[in-house]
């Protein structure tokens, strides 16, 4: 029906453009930010309350004390529970459908309704808008303007497109509860000038974790100054690092950064510049657990099982940090009991093939084998020959056949040897196959 056309049922007076659009979006979602009625498609859900899943690195006392909805997604139930067919999730159109409203047919007729603004001219997706619904369903209830003023503003900051603004969205719906003047323009602001960020950086960071933008002013304040502050980093450094991995701007400081750090320079022993070092090549390390990942691998397996000294740990983190990226259950203790089992080297063994090869973990157990196969098999060496090798140039385990084969064959070709000749050279100086 034509907007003009709507007659109120008790008044049967005929109402204006902007009190239908303003009746429409209370019908979707009524009541004050800090008094919300249920909304009007509660009733068609019939669904209860939980809280909104956590995001990975946040901090209860950091985020700003937003009042977010949500409904348990997979607990609707979108169709009648007698019908045997596949069960789909409708459209939020056909949700306004069945609340029997009548609406116009495009957002431009209708600028004031949230719902067809984000649909329509933003072009979120049903999924994302089912998303807005569930865990901040109150935007719903903004006006058209309001939205258009905060997506405005991070937009021309951040130099954002429209696919970055509804990846922002599809992952971080409660940035449009945040204040355009109080709340989004003063926090660019504060990373900008605290970081010295381009908006080539900003957008970066804010692409990938939103949820940046939710965090107060004082925390993320007091996680740069435990960067350029607690570890020494410069504005510079810390800049690169947070750019990389954003992580660590929704890392918590008291729970997480720091008992990270506490542990590997106390406990482990490393000093703070060579943290540092270690640091800067692989920022993930400050956001792993102590207790089921640094302390698992550290120091069960390192240092217990094969008896590393804290120098030793040192030198294995600055030469390869991404050790610690490895999954312990299965990548790093499956290598290490072929070393110790099938190859039969000693712990102190496995440890200097190690130092000598720090990226050792970097190769599949799969490959480690053929390359084991190859020598074995192939160029006809014995066990004892095999284990020389690999314990004298472990990095011949990354090698190719093609690359195996061109080396043996260029050293029978030059210096006129039998095949026998090329296995005693070979076995006695295994790093000429790590030449060029």
């Amino acid at each position: 029906h034509d907007v003009n056309a709507f007659v109120h049922p008790s008044s049967k007076k005929q109402l204006s453009r902007s009190r239908f659009s303003s009746r429409l979006n209370l019908a979707v979602y009524s009541g004050s930010r800090r008094k919300r009625r249920r909304p009007g498609i509660d009733l068609y859900l019939r669904s209860t309350r939980n809280n909104s899943p956590e995001l990975d690195y946040q901090e209860e006392d950091g985020m700003e004390d937003d009042i977010i909805d949500a409904f348990p997604y997979n607990a609707i139930e979108l169709t009648d529970p007698s019908d045997d067919s596949t069960l789909s999730t409708p459209s939020l159109d056909n949700v306004l459908g069945n609340l029997n409203l009548t609406v116009a047919s495009s957002s431009a007729e209708q600028p004031d309704i949230a719902y067809f603004y984000l649909k329509d001219k933003i072009g979120l997706s049903d999924e994302t808008m089912w998303k807005i619904t569930f865990e901040a369903g109150s935007v719903l209830g903004l006006t058209a303007k309001t939205l258009d003023w905060k997506i405005s503003v991070l937009r021309r900051n951040m130099k954002l497109s429209d696919d970055d603004i509804r990846e922002i969205i599809r992952k971080y719906p409660a940035i449009l509860h945040k204040s355009a003047d109080k709340k989004l323009a003063p926090t660019i602001l504060l990373l900008v000038r605290a970081l010295d960020l381009s908006k080539a950086d900003l957008r970066a960071m804010i692409v990938k974790y939103p949820c940046i933008m939710g965090y107060s002013a004082q925390n993320l304040l007091s996680k740069v100054d435990f960067f350029t502050g607690t570890m020494g980093f410069t504005i510079d450094e810390t800049r690169k690092l947070v750019v990389d991995d954003p992580r660590l701007m929704c890392a918590a400081v008291e729970t997480g950064l720091m008992p990270r750090m506490g542990f590997l320079h106390k406990e482990m022993a490393i000093s703070m510049e060579d943290l540092r070092k270690i640091v800067k090549k692989n920022p993930r390390v400050l956001l792993y657990s102590v207790e089921k990942n640094l302390k698992e691998k550290l120091i069960s397996f390192l240092v217990m099982r094969l008896r590393m000294e804290s120098r030793h740990v040192c030198k294995l983190l600055l030469a390869f940090p991404e050790l610690l990226d490895y999954n312990l259950e299965d990548v790093i203790l499956p290598i290490a009991r072929y070393f110790m089992s099938d190859l039969e080297f000693s712990p102190t063994e496995f440890r200097s093939i190690m130092l000598k090869y720090p990226r050792l973990m970097s190769n599949s157990l799969r490959k480690i084998k053929h390359v084991v196969g190859f020598f074995r098999y192939e160029f006809d060496l014995d066990a004892s020959q095999v284990k020389r090798i690999i314990f004298q140039g472990p990095q011949t385990v990354a090698l190719s056949d093609d690359n195996l084969k061109s080396k043996i064959s260029f050293l029978r070709d030059m210096f006129k040897l039998d095949t026998s000749e090329v296995r005693k050279v070979i076995v006695g100086m295994p790093t000429l196959l790590m030449c060029s």
